[in-house]
């Protein structure tokens, strides 16, 4: 039975008792099995700091490992608000890419180019080879070159593990295979190196020499790693290798959000858990603090049609809203979408607490252009060139900094433009950036450049900051959340994808609606199309159950109104802040949604932060607004 937090550790406050019983828990190896928005990675952080203020482990001796730049971000922001700043976090790949430049620093050896771009390679190793019957699609090529290596598989050995796998291609496997070995015959030639490289030159470096390996398994000896459903053999076989059996190891993760299976991810790893850490203790997180009632049933229906087990239990009690709509065609989708969205905006709230949600790319373009005829802003996610973690822009960084005055650093970003990497987003945007900074700065070195670069996120991909609705697929979204989302186009033959045929397989697009469903906190509308591309479209089957939750849906044009949402009673401390908002903005003579969004309001007082570090720690509310709002904010709180 777990413990009721101590009221006097900060590092348990506003924890309920498994999530502190996970953070102060004497156990190695431990799993933490996390629902969706069951607060995982405020468990992760909070665990690391306790056991570094406790003396049990030294930060420099501490490395957490995500599968996302953006996920080392958020957890390296979260450390540092703890006070926590020497512990090594970022992608497997970031990880085994400062190991590996560090080695080559310590044996002189010039380090490979990195290939960031690797399109032009896949396009000349794939135009090498005769299929016969057409041309090999480079995409199709960088699929399964990705598949196999995420499985350990030489060129020669992919024929029949696709064969054995029931990979779908295009083209022969052993085509795919020719073009494999010429892919890696291209890179040699090149002198160059890819992402996947980095994990496989790190395994076998530490393979073939013990002294080597002894030094970094002296420097990285206490791990934690996020998503551990989505480590894939070749990064199990690198964590191994850096953990050399020792228990000290943390992972968290959630069986359902296992969706990358198609791309060489073992989820067994985390479903049989036991299996591959023997005597591991196992600490379950049931509550989902994020969806209200009504989108957490939604989800677990959609799990159950394929036998696959939700224990989540909902923590809000306010009702939301669930919709399920069909459509004529995906134009009528898309307007019924904006439609919908539009009356669940509440006033003063923003645009970017929304989100649409489709399966493929191809879906999103007709909403897309519906949210631009109806004046709605809207963008259209996408993935960054490069983040503060990515191994390249490290790289290019660190050569930056080597620039000792103005003309070297001009040569050296016009010279981004030249050789094999010309086409890479990231030289470019960089180059862009080193033309930006000396416009401003005439006398600048490469040191000052790194840290204005740092300071304004020069080179990373332009997200823009304007208030919209996001439109992505079902595995962009992973990891995010939104107050109100529409998944579009849950039809037969998409959801679950046509090509989805072994068990496996279907068992992984059911989870991925899965995940789609369980974006949303307080708002879920579910759409489907009579017609799509000029066929009869039917609704996905995994919608069956759910459908056992609504009255029948509303068919176009005839379109029901929206079921009223029940009126909840006041929030004394909603009321407190909201009170405070308005003394706020009328003393600034500013509009109150200048001070601070409904949205943010409400999971303030959903939070309740007694300090500015935790206040920090509420979604929506960055480092310094916190700093800015805090005192008045806090003093507010304590008066309800």
């Amino acid at each position: 039975m777990s413990r009721v937090p101590d009221p006097t550790d900060p590092l348990l406050a506003g924890l309920d008792p498994t999530q502190a019983e996970a953070v102060r828990v004497d156990a190695a190896p431990l799993a933490v099995i996390a629902a969706a928005g069951a607060g995982k990675t405020s468990v992760l952080t909070r665990r690391i700091a306790r056991r570094v203020r406790a003396e049990e482990v030294e930060e420099r001796h501490v490395v957490a490992l995500t599968f996302s730049r953006q996920a080392a971000t958020e957890l390296t922001q979260r450390l540092a608000r703890l006070e926590i700043r020497g512990v090594t976090v970022g992608t497997f790949h970031a990880v085994a890419y400062g190991v590996l430049r560090q080695r080559w620093t310590d044996q002189g050896r010039p380090a490979p180019g990195l290939v960031v771009n690797r399109s032009r390679l896949l396009a000349d190793a794939a135009g090498g080879v005769d299929t016969s019957r057409r041309r090999l699609d480079p995409n199709e090529l960088g699929g399964e070159l990705d598949w196999a290596r995420a499985q350990l598989l030489s060129a020669e050995q992919y024929p029949r593990a696709a064969k054995d796998a029931s990979r779908r291609t295009s083209a022969p496997f052993t085509a795919i295979a020719e073009a494999m070995a010429s892919f890696e015959a291209v890179k040699r030639r090149r002198r160059v190196i890819d992402f996947d490289d980095l994990l496989d030159l790190s395994l076998r470096e530490m393979r073939q020499d013990p002294v080597f390996a002894a030094q970094v398994q002296w420097r990285f000896r206490h791990f934690f790693v996020d998503e551990f459903q989505d480590v894939n053999p070749l990064q199990f076989a690198l964590l191994e290798a850096w953990r050399a059996e020792r228990a000290d190891l943390c992972v968290v993760g959630d069986p359902r959000q296992a969706i990358y299976g198609w791309n060489g991810a073992d989820p067994g790893l985390l479903l049989r858990v036991e299996d591959t850490y023997p005597g591991i203790q196992i600490i379950r997180l049931r509550r989902n603090y994020r969806c209200v009632p009504a989108v957490v049933s939604a989800a677990a229906a959609v799990l159950h049609t394929g036998d696959q087990f939700d224990d989540a239990v909902p923590v809000r009690a306010e009702p939301g809203s669930l919709e399920l709509i069909a459509a004529a065609d995906p134009q009528a989708e898309a307007a019924v979408i904006v439609d919908r969205l539009r009356r669940l905006r509440r006033p003063g709230s923003r645009w970017s607490s929304m989100a649409v949600l489709a399966r493929t790319n191809q879906q999103l373009e007709p909403i897309r252009t519906a949210f631009e005829r109806a004046g709605v802003p809207a963008n259209v996610a996408t993935r960054p060139v490069a983040g503060p973690d990515d191994p390249a822009r490290t790289a290019l960084l660190a050569d930056a900094r080597q620039c000792s005055g103005a003309e070297e650093l001009a040569m050296w970003g016009r010279d981004l433009d030249d050789g094999l990497e010309r086409s890479s987003p990231l030289h470019r945007r960089i180059a862009t950036a080193v033309r930006a900074y000396l416009a401003g700065v005439p006398t600048g070195t490469g040191a000052s450049f790194v840290e204005w670069f740092e300071l304004t996120g020069g080179g990373d991909e332009p997200i823009e900051q304007r208030d919209a609705v996001a439109l992505l697929t079902f595995h962009a979204a992973k990891g995010r959340e939104w107050r109100a989302v529409a998944v579009a186009g849950v039809e037969a033959g998409l959801v679950p994808h046509s090509g989805a045929i072994r068990p496996e397989a279907r068992a992984e697009e059911i989870r991925l609606l899965y995940v789609a469903l369980t974006r949303a906190s307080d708002d879920l509308v579910v759409t489907w199309c009579t017609e799509r591309d000029g066929r009869t479209a039917r609704p996905s089957p995994l919608l069956e159950a759910v459908t056992a939750l609504e009255p029948p849906p509303g068919t176009l044009p005839d379109l029901p109104e929206r079921r009223p949402t029940p009126v909840a009673p006041p929030d004394p401390v909603l009321e407190a802040l909201t009170q405070w908002r308005q003394r706020a903005a009328l003393a600034a003579a500013l509009p109150p949604v200048a001070i601070c969004d409904d949205e943010t309001l409400r999971a303030v007082a959903r939070h309740r932060p007694a300090t500015v570090d935790e206040l920090a720690d509420v979604p929506g509310v960055s480092r310094l607004a916190a700093a800015r709002l805090g005192p008045r904010l806090l003093a507010a709180l304590a008066a309800v």
